[in-house]
């Protein structure tokens, strides 16, 4: 796995309590935490703040796109549409790392912008008339590693992401298992692996689901912080379609290409 720079992100996670997940780290938080505990750039080392503003010039690209979940004779029974706020280049792949390996939990921000361009993309080229606003539902993380990191990173960045396009966020899906270790398996190996391993909990669906059948008006947007193969986010969009969502799609701050190097392929 590709680290970071050291000491440049320092592990906060005992520092920060476990219902930080559903706060959004403001800039004073980010700016007492850079004081208290010194920084630099997470992705190049520069002294400063955990971004440094020519790394995040670095950030301001395209929305990205791709499909994932194709088996290997090409079907698409499976496919899901992907919007990236960037590609998993050093940058981004860097912050993804810091934020939620080393508790660089400031980085929810420019995380978040990523994961706003490419809402919103998504939202544009799905909405039809008459369509309400779609839900952002977080792909949920391994419990064992959430109490490892002190906090759910996706929960973080769902909940910042959605504050940023005005949308209800629900954390509507629950994890019934973990996946066995997936370095050195291939694409299929992986969805295999995935498969029935969550399911859309009861106890996190929003009142206002309960109240609409299956229109786009209970339409759903599944976030997560990286999409590589895209086995997790199958996975996630076949359990909420099973409970009878309507997806629009997949959104997340980084999207590996498929011909990457094993360092990207393992996050």
């Amino acid at each position: 796995m590709e680290t970071c720079p050291q000491p440049l992100v320092r592990r906060m996670t005992q520092a920060v309590p476990e219902h930080t997940a559903d706060v959004e780290i403001s800039d004073w938080t980010a700016a007492a935490f850079d004081l208290l505990l010194g920084s630099a750039c997470a992705s190049c080392a520069a002294p400063g703040p955990l971004l440094c503003r020519r790394c995040s010039l670095e950030l301001r690209g395209p929305v990205v796109r791709g499909r994932r979940g194709a088996d290997s004779s090409g079907a698409r029974s499976q496919s899901i549409h992907v919007w990236a706020g960037a590609t998993y280049r050093p940058v981004a792949g860097r912050l993804v790392i810091a934020f939620k390996d080393r508790g660089a939990w400031s980085l929810a921000r420019p995380l978040a912008e990523l994961t706003t361009r490419a809402v919103r993309a998504c939202i544009q080229e799905t909405s039809r008339n008459g369509a309400g606003a779609p839900f952002l539902v977080p792909v949920p993380c391994d419990p064992s590693r959430a109490r490892e990191r002190g906090i759910d990173h996706t929960r973080m960045l769902a909940r910042a992401t959605a504050r940023r396009c005005g949308l209800a966020w629900s954390a509507a899906l629950r994890r019934m298992s973990a996946a066995p270790d997936q370095v050195g398996l291939d694409a299929t190996a992986r969805r295999e692996a995935q498969h029935g391993t969550m399911i859309c909990d009861p106890g996190g669906i929003p009142l206002a689901w309960r109240r609409r059948d299956r229109t786009d008006e209970a339409s759903v947007i599944v976030l997560d912080d990286v999409v590589t193969t895209g086995a997790t986010a199958v996975e996630a969009v076949r359990a909420l379609r099973l409970s009878g969502r309507e997806v629009r799609g997949v959104v997340c701050a980084a999207l590996t290409p498929l011909d990457a190097g094993p360092m990207a392929r393992q996050q």
